[in-house]
C-alpha cells in the first residue's frame, strides 16, 4: 500500500502562444485540413492560457510557467534556426505582459524559459530575466532552459550568477522518467543552485505509447506511484499549445485526468517556488 503523501509540481514551457508555421510543417503536410479553419477565422489554437486555468482551478491546482524570450536571428541558410525564429514571441509583447500579470496575481508562478543559446551565455541569462522582471513587475527566481539544454555543473553556474535560485532543466527527452535515476530536488554543491528534477514531459510520454492516450495515462500514473512510493516529487512538463486537442488528440485528456487522479489521492500542488524555498 502507498502511504506517502503525493506531492506534485506542475510545470508548462511557452514556446509558442500563435499558430504560425505549423500550418505548414504539420497540418498541410499531414493532410489535416479541418485545422486550416482557425487560419481563416483568426482564432488562436495555442493560446490555451484560460482553459488551462480553468482547468487547474478545477482541482485546486497551480503551476510554473516558464516564458521564452528567443532572439536567435534567422538565417535562411542555416535551416536549425527556422524553427527557433519563426513565429516566436516576445516577452516585451503588451499582451504577453498583460497575460503573464494576471496569472502571477491568480497565483500562478511564472519563470524564464532560458532561450537556446543561453544555457552556455551569462549575459543572455540576465539580460532575458531583466525583461521578463520588467514586463511582471516582480522578481523572477526560477528558470528551465529552451530544450532542456544543460551542461553540468557549468549552465547552473551561469544561472547563479545571473541571479537565479533554482533551475528545473534536469529531465530526459527521449522517454519518461528521472534523468540518470536523480529523482528528488538537490542542491548542486558547485554552484550553490536548487534542482527540480523532471518526472515526464508529455511529448515524450506519447511517443514512447505510439500516442495512445490510455497507455500515456497509464504510464503517468505508473511514475506518479513511484514518485509517491519513494517519497519525491512528481514533476510533469505540459506544453500549454498541446493542450489543444484538435492538433493534439488525447493531451488535454490525459493532463485532466493526471489532475483528477492527483485530487483522488489528497496530493499537494508545489510551485517550482515552493520547492526552491524548502531546499533553503
Amino acid at each position: 500500500m502507498i502511504m506517502n503523501k503525493l506531492n506534485v509540481c506542475l510545470t508548462h514551457d511557452i514556446d509558442r502562444v500563435r499558430k504560425t508555421h505549423q500550418y505548414l510543417t504539420k497540418d498541410l503536410k499531414k493532410g489535416r485540413w479541418r485545422n486550416l479553419k482557425t487560419l481563416i477565422t483568426g482564432e488562436q489554437p495555442y493560446w490555451t492560457f484560460d482553459d488551462m486555468a480553468e482547468l487547474e482551478s478545477k482541482y485546486d491546482a497551480r503551476s510554473t510557467l516558464f516564458f521564452l524570450h528567443e532572439t536567435i536571428p534567422f538565417k535562411p541558410l542555416k535551416p536549425g534556426t527556422w524553427k527557433l525564429s519563426v513565429g516566436r514571441y516576445s516577452i516585451r509583447e503588451p499582451e504577453i505582459g498583460k497575460l503573464i500579470r494576471q496569472l502571477d496575481a491568480g497565483g500562478w508562478e511564472i519563470g524564464l524559459h532560458g532561450s537556446y543559446r543561453s544555457f552556455q551565455d551569462q549575459s543572455l541569462l540576465a539580460t532575458e530575466k531583466k525583461i521578463l522582471e520588467d514586463m511582471l513587475g516582480n522578481q523572477v527566481t526560477g528558470i528551465r532552459q529552451h530544450y532542456l539544454n544543460l551542461d553540468e555543473p557549468d549552465t547552473w553556474m551561469l544561472q547563479r550568477k545571473a541571479g537565479f535560485t533554482y533551475d528545473t532543466s534536469l529531465g530526459r527527452t527521449d522517454t519518461s522518467g528521472y534523468k540518470d535515476g536523480r529523482t528528488a530536488p538537490f542542491v548542486d554543491e558547485i554552484s550553490g543552485m536548487n534542482i527540480i528534477p523532471l518526472t515526464i514531459m508529455e511529448c515524450c510520454l506519447f511517443k514512447e505509447v505510439e500516442n495512445n492516450k490510455q497507455n500515456a495515462l497509464k504510464r503517468a500514473v505508473e511514475w506518479m506511484d513511484y514518485s509517491q512510493k519513494t517519497a519525491t516529487f512528481f514533476t510533469i512538463l505540459w506544453h500549454q499549445h498541446m493542450l489543444n486537442e484538435k492538433e493534439f488528440p488525447g493531451y488535454r485528456w490525459v493532463y485532466e485526468e493526471i489532475l483528477k487522479e492527483c485530487r483522488r489521492r489528497h496530493a499537494r500542488f508545489w510551485l517550482c517556488r515552493d520547492i526552491d524555498e524548502s531546499l533553503g
